[in-house]
């Protein structure tokens, strides 16, 4: 059996949020999970889910996982390119990537004809663009149809990242949020009522980052994994019965020795546009520069009508119009860094390795 490649025919992420919303709703834009994988979710009133940032399905077998490992059931995939903001905005809105639009930790935006940090919406040289970040993703999102249908929608995030930032006028537009300032303090079944059938997202940083800054085989990640682990305990004791508990991530992570990591110097790039992260990259140029850099940098060259269909394929949003002459996905083990993404971090992701691109399924 090969290696996996992104794919939305009812085993990724967006496939499982398009199952929550179906199942609370009965429509969604984006089909639900295959027959075999939905099978495995409980017909509940209430639906909990929590998304672990980094922690991919190959993590789970760090000793530190254990109890979340013995509540998996099965795989999904992430959806491409395997980045918190992308993985996110799939959940905002249930769409693949080429639907919704964002495809990077940076991206080009045809309407500003700049590349944009998507995380502080702002340019390469830290200057804020002129753009309302709630109008980026589609209308309406996943939170506005749950909504529209009478279903609370919930998000319960880090309290210091509930501020009105750039990042979260894009993600939450139209959801109720709920801030809690440690893993000891999130208790979703405080949000749920006899009244109304509700969604709650609860979104955990603690394992991505130690994950980035201190690698996987470090004291630090396996704390945050213990960490993480204690919380779905709590959490399985405590959730109501009519509640439905559910586990998974946005994406997996892998860590890059210091050797891994080519810098992609403005004497490869001269006249061109480029943008994404460092485990993937696109470009706007000439066809044979770009063949030049992967040949340099052993990346592996993806063409238009691949990149298509690993961002979900169908209709593009706006800010996919002015589609990429190709990408670069860096090989394993390696990175491309760019100037704007800095050297230092030990764990990275955004490209299509069992590593990055599995997520579990865990369930109650």
């Amino acid at each position: 059996m090969g290696n996996p490649v992104p794919s939305y025919e009812g085993d990724n992420l967006v496939n499982l949020l398009a199952e929550l919303e179906i199942r609370l709703t009965g429509r969604s834009p984006t089909r639900g999970l295959r027959a075999d994988l939905a099978d495995l979710i409980p017909h509940k009133r209430n639906y909990v889910l929590l998304i672990n940032d980094g922690l991919g399905a190959r993590q789970l077998a760090h000793p530190g996982a254990g109890r979340l490992r013995r509540f998996q059931r099965a795989v999904l995939k992430a959806p491409f390119p395997t980045t918190t903001v992308v993985g996110l905005s799939s959940v905002a809105t249930a769409m693949a990537p080429m639907q919704h639009g964002l495809v990077g930790f940076t991206q080009w935006i045809p309407a500003r004809q700049r590349v944009v940090n998507m995380m502080f919406w702002e340019d390469l040289e830290g200057n804020q663009v002129d753009y309302d970040p709630a109008s980026f993703l589609p209308t309406p999102n996943l939170w506005e149809r749950l909504a529209a249908a009478g279903i609370n929608a919930v998000i319960i995030r880090p309290s210091r990242s509930l501020n009105d930032s750039p990042l979260s006028k894009m993600l939450y537009r139209g959801a109720q949020r709920h801030g809690y300032s440690s893993l000891a303090d999130v208790n979703p079944s405080a949000l749920l009522d006899d009244t109304t059938r509700t969604l709650v997202v609860v979104y955990l940083s603690p394992v991505d980052g130690a994950a980035h800054r201190h690698g996987q085989q470090s004291v630090e990640h396996r704390k945050a994994l213990k960490e993480t682990s204690g919380l779905w305990k709590r959490l399985t004791r405590s959730i109501p019965s009519e509640t439905a508990l559910i586990g998974t991530a946005d994406h997996g992570h892998c860590d890059i020795p210091q050797n891994g990591k080519n810098r992609l110097g403005t004497d490869f790039t001269q006249g061109m546009v480029y943008w994404g992260d460092g485990r993937v990259l696109m470009f706007r140029g000439p066809t044979d520069q770009i063949r030049l850099i992967a040949e340099q940098t052993s990346a592996l060259y993806v063409d238009p009508d691949r990149l298509r269909k690993w961002l979900g394929g169908g209709d593009a949003h706006p800010a996919l119009e002015e589609f990429p002459t190709a990408a670069l996905l860096a090989a394993p083990g390696t990175v491309i860094l760019p100037q704007h993404i800095y050297p230092h971090e030990v764990g990275h992701h955004g490209g299509i390795t069992p590593q990055e691109l599995l997520i579990p399924l865990i369930i109650a």
